[in-house]
């Protein structure tokens, strides 16, 4: 039965790709890959070109443009059929993370794990983001999930440090899981842990190389600072603490002689303090792992500033993984509660920048209206999550110390 419904998930997110997509992000892949097609990765990057993605996704869109221009050579990159095969490529993704969801959730739970992987295709945020918006989390999300496998269940940490490298080439945004990564290694496989940060860094470095041919040591470096410059406000639509305070505003005004980016930062580290107290004090459990993952991803998201509302993404496999390992009831609860927020916060910004960004006409959608006048309550949301979500963790760490 659960595989009927997998492949009718699986036909309806492909029959939803002909819903309108995120015409500034769809727009941009079709004109990077273009580009790619044409000038080469070399000539890729320029001064007066616009560019905040790493090469990761990058070199997607230029094997993806290549094939497309040799079987649709007289097609413009604007058209249909590029757009969906670009959503084909992230669906491949989503279902190659939900396996290794599967793979990880089977270990713990024959019984349950089928059902994991079918939730996690099913996710309506997950659905959103890679079959109608066209977004990309979905690829980046598989590669920490699969390294996390290979650190956790078959035990490669060398391995494991390959694929987050590929991962952070793909989404910056994959730093988030690193200090975690990093405690773990310490505590499980010290002897691997130089090896292991000399693969996190040199990788990143070798693959960008066509990129920076004139360059080679710190294009990446730059474009790094570049592209963490290009949004410097405090959320930028995001259900987070600081769209408690509004969106769009500049992170380098001054509250209580800090920035609100140093606050951010500052909030950052304790949060993650609290997070890593349970791994640095005693190895933790596969369960306890995955739990700590899902609340990286959410600190990093709900504290730091320049947040896109699309940066909770990878939250989403991680709590999933640890409802079903740890069999738990209100785990689950807050998967489905947060992957509903999500969806909200992803549609919003979707539809706003769609349907409502340089109208002129007024827009008389009761639900964006309703989000509009309501979105502190979904920060609300979130935030209580993290906080209840971290004492379940704390409760789970000390149910195992005593036992």
């Amino acid at each position: 039965m659960l595989k009927i419904i997998f492949f009718f998930i699986l036909a309806l997110r492909i029959i939803l790709f002909n819903l309108q997509s995120f015409h500034i992000d769809m727009s941009t892949w079709e004109a990077w890959s273009y580009r790619l097609v044409s000038l080469g990765p070399s000539n890729f990057y320029s001064y007066n070109y616009f560019s905040d993605y790493f090469p990761g996704y990058l070199y997607i869109l230029w094997i993806a443009g290549g094939f497309y221009h040799l079987v649709f050579p007289n097609l413009s990159f604007a058209d249909l059929k590029f757009e969906l095969m670009i959503k084909f490529i992230t669906l491949g993704f989503d279902i190659a993370t939900s396996y290794y969801i599967y793979k990880i959730v089977n270990k713990y739970s024959k019984k349950l794990s089928k059902l994991s992987a079918l939730l996690y295709m099913s996710n309506p945020a997950v659905i959103f983001n890679s079959s109608i918006w066209g977004q990309i989390d979905g690829i980046f999300t598989f590669f920490i999930v699969y390294s996390s496998h290979l650190l956790i269940e078959v035990k490669r940490p060398l391995r494991a440090s390959f694929f987050s490298s590929i991962a952070f080439l793909i989404k910056p945004q994959s730093i988030a899981l690193y200090p975690l990564v990093a405690l773990e290694i310490f505590k499980s496989f010290r002897k691997n842990l130089l090896s292991s940060l000399l693969i996190i860094l040199i990788t990143p470095i070798i693959f960008s190389l066509p990129f920076f041919i004139s360059n080679p040591i710190f294009g990446l470096i730059n474009l790094f600072q570049n592209s963490t410059g290009v949004y410097p406000h405090i959320s930028l639509f995001a259900f987070n603490f600081w769209g408690i305070f509004g969106w769009w505003k500049p992170d380098k005004d001054i509250f209580l002689f800090f920035s609100y980016q140093a606050w951010g930062i500052i909030l950052y580290i304790l949060s993650m303090i609290i997070v890593l107290y349970p791994a640095w004090k005693n190895k933790l459990k596969p369960s306890q792992f995955y739990l700590a993952c899902a609340l990286s991803s959410m600190v990093f998201f709900i504290f730091l500033t320049r947040i896109h509302e699309r940066y909770l993404f990878p939250f989403l496999a991680f709590i999933l993984i640890a409802s079903f390992v740890n069999k738990s009831k209100i785990l689950t609860g807050f998967y489905f509660l947060i992957s509903l927020t999500h969806f909200v916060n992803l549609w919003y910004v979707y539809y706003f920048y769609n349907f409502v960004y340089n109208n002129i006409k007024p827009d008389n959608n009761l639900l964006f209206k309703f989000v509009s006048d309501n979105h502190i309550i979904f920060s609300l949301i979130l935030i209580i999550s993290f906080f209840s979500i971290t004492f379940f963790y704390y409760r789970l760490f000390y149910e195992k110390l005593n036992k």
